[in-house]
């Protein structure tokens, strides 16, 4: 049998530190193990090519994958970074970084090894491509619980609740 998981979805959005944060409280909570799902959409992949560097103009630090679109290199050092943080304090977290159509690879990791879904909503309506597409979809078709992370979520609260 698999050992079950706190699957929270991270974005690299603002909202991805918030969501993080309530998935690690949820799975200390239930004694499981944390798991921090990344997924690029297969269309942003397409046509981008990985290089040994960064593209000039970029500053910060070496992206874990150096790719010419400077966007999908912050996402992911923003979810990066969101793992050294939780590693640093000591949480044993498992990343995993997919690549496909986000409802469904989320659904596809709930399905193999989530007791729980943490997701955030940014707003903008079901129907907004940059709103909650994915969250419509895995909301109705989620086979365990899913909860929604909101950008007003007071983070004094995030440890009173768990």
């Amino acid at each position: 049998m698999v050992e079950r998981a706190v699957l929270a979805s991270v974005d690299g959005s603002p909202i991805s530190r918030k969501v993080a944060r309530v998935a690690l409280r949820l799975a200390e909570r239930l004694g499981l193990q944390l798991v921090l799902l990344h997924v690029v959409s297969e269309h942003l992949m397409a046509g981008i090519q990985a290089v040994g560097r960064p593209s000039p103009g970029e500053s910060g630090a070496e992206p874990i994958l150096a790719l010419k679109d400077e966007t999908l290199n912050e996402e992911l050092r923003v979810v990066h970074s969101i793992v050294s943080e939780l590693m640093e304090s000591g949480v044993k977290v498992k990343l995993l970084s997919l690549t496909g159509d986000p409802s469904c690879i989320i659904l596809e990791q709930a399905e193999k090894l989530a007791a729980a879904i943490v997701m955030g909503y940014k707003g903008g309506g079901f129907l907004d491509p940059s709103g909650g597409r994915v969250l419509k979809k895995v909301i109705e078709k989620a086979t365990v619980p899913v909860i929604v992370i909101t950008p007003n979520l007071n983070p004094d609260i995030i440890d009173a609740l768990f």
